[in-house]
């Protein structure tokens, strides 16, 4: 018995002595992707994307030039889920030219001073509005950039990012809607209707 032990030591001392000397492991840092560069495009053309409340989001998404100029358009960004249950993004007022611009409360569509506006609404079965989500204007770091723009085929490109305070809940089905909708590390490609 003495000997199994002894040869069972041995073994295991020789093992750890073998083993070859590793070097620390140095990670990896990878440098952020720049989407600033226009020869190359930031999406696929017809997409946008973006983290919803940290989570992956790519919605259906459309932009249209404002009905009487063709000096601004919106967005109008949407994913319907299993429960029927709809949340809209909308930016309006947003300048056809390239540039980063900040965000303000959301008005209305046909007051247009250039400035973007955003806000999420949430609907139940396509017609039921249930809440509608609203900046944080405590909060300066909202933007919509618009990094190409090309009047002639219609096209434009730009990230965005976007805080909200909490809901303002708006009807009876309002049951599991978050308390607030942060859009962050947007980027969309669209043709202008």
């Amino acid at each position: 018995m003495l000997r199994f032990i002894l040869i069972i030591t041995t073994i295991l001392l020789l093992g750890n002595a073998c083993q070859k000397e590793q070097s620390p492991i140095t990670p990896v840092i990878k440098n952020p992707v720049d989407t600033t560069d226009t020869l190359k495009d930031i999406i696929e053309l017809g997409k946008c994307s973006c983290l919803k409340n940290d989570k992956f989001w790519a919605p259906k998404a459309n932009a249209a030039y404002h009905p009487d100029r063709k000096d601004v358009f919106l967005m109008d960004v949407g994913l319907t889920d299993a429960n029927f249950r709809t949340v809209t993004f909308l930016a309006s007022d947003i300048p056809a030219k390239k540039g980063k611009y900040n965000v303000e409360y959301y008005k209305t569509w046909d007051a247009v001073n250039f400035i973007p506006q955003m806000a999420v609404f949430v609907a139940q079965d396509y017609d039921q509005l249930i809440g509608t989500y609203r900046i944080d204007t405590t909060r300066t770091d909202h933007f919509i950039e618009v990094v190409s723009f090309d009047s002639i085929s219609g096209t434009v490109q730009g990230r965005f990012q976007f805080f909200t305070k909490e809901k303002n809940v708006t009807g009876p089905n309002s049951w599991d809607l978050d308390p607030k909708i942060n859009l962050t590390e947007g980027k969309f490609h669209l043709k202008l209707q």
